[in-house]
């Protein structure tokens, strides 16, 4: 079983040792592997599980072509059709297509003009990850924001301009993980993006991060958007979404991560287990069906 990294960020996050030796105890055989290794054999792993493959927003187009070429060897955890759709934050509207409540958003392709949603907004690429390239404006004038809209499309993404919603200031985001589609445990995280002051890099490296159990309606919420991705492409692997509320309190879909979310498994004791439980179930059916 493989879990691909990229080499770029080869330390991983503080949850590996639990899952690695959560995977261990089952008597399964976990390695990390880079995605971005040309000289990779991703045939010999009958799992391969790109949980850490961050960077690859920089390269999407290469991540993608490594999605097929490991598809036709091996699985993928979570499927490659997940993986492709979820690079690319456009399926937010798709969710809303779906009837998930998700935070406002408005696409700006290359060449569209554009307006402030509101007094309070923030721009980011579709393709993205940990705040890369996210800004928040609120005094500075429009030139500012449109020369940020500018750049990104220079360099080929697709804009998203969505409210800031200001409860988050209060409340944080909820950050809920699901292994096998089933609840796993959440967190909180602190509000990051201030005002005005351009794009931060970098920005996971100063998120505040409390294990919480989530409201009835965030849990609602979190399992109305992974029920949509398995009415779409059947059951998936892992996934994390993000909740944070609208101004009336309704929770609203930020994020849904299918690709390389952190899964905050060191904030729940019995998650690395649960995860390890649900791959093993993975290998054991690939097994049965090659016996078949």
């Amino acid at each position: 079983m493989a879990f691909a990294a990229s080499q770029e960020f080869a330390a991983l996050d503080d949850g590996w040792p639990h899952l690695r030796d959560a995977l261990t105890s089952l008597g399964l055989v976990p390695t990390v592997a880079f995605w971005d290794d040309p000289d990779e054999h991703w045939d010999r792993y009958d799992l391969v599980v790109p949980i850490f493959s961050w960077g690859y927003v920089t390269r999407r187009a290469q991540f993608l072509s490594w999605i097929d070429h490991v598809a036709t060897s091996s699985r993928l955890v979570n499927p490659a059709e997940v993986l492709r759709w979820n690079t690319d934050k456009t399926y937010l509207a798709d969710l809303a297509d779906d009837g998930i409540p998700t935070v406002p958003t408005v696409w700006v392709h290359s060449g569209s003009s554009w307006r402030p949603p509101a007094d309070d907004y923030v721009i980011k690429p579709s393709v993205g990850s940990g705040g890369r390239d996210a800004a928040r404006y609120r005094t500075q004038s429009v030139d500012g924001a449109d020369d940020h809209v500018h750049r990104l499309h220079d360099e080929g993404y697709t804009v998203m301009v969505q409210p800031y919603q200001p409860t988050v200031d209060a409340t944080g985001e909820a950050a809920l993980v699901f292994f096998g589609g089933c609840y796993s445990h959440a967190v909180n995280k602190a509000a990051l993006l201030r005002a005005d002051v351009g794009v931060t890099d970098h920005l996971w490296e100063q998120m505040v991060i409390t294990p919480v159990e989530p409201r009835n309606d965030q849990r609602t919420a979190a399992e109305s958007a992974i029920r949509a991705v398995d009415r779409r492409f059947g059951p998936i692997g892992y996934g994390r979404v993000d909740l944070i509320d609208g101004e009336d309190g309704t929770p609203l879909v930020l994020e849904l991560e299918l690709v390389e979310p952190a899964l905050f498994i060191d904030y729940a004791p019995d998650a690395a287990l649960r995860f390890a439980v649900h791959l093993q179930s993975q290998m054991s059916r690939d097994a049965g069906s090659a016996d078949a």
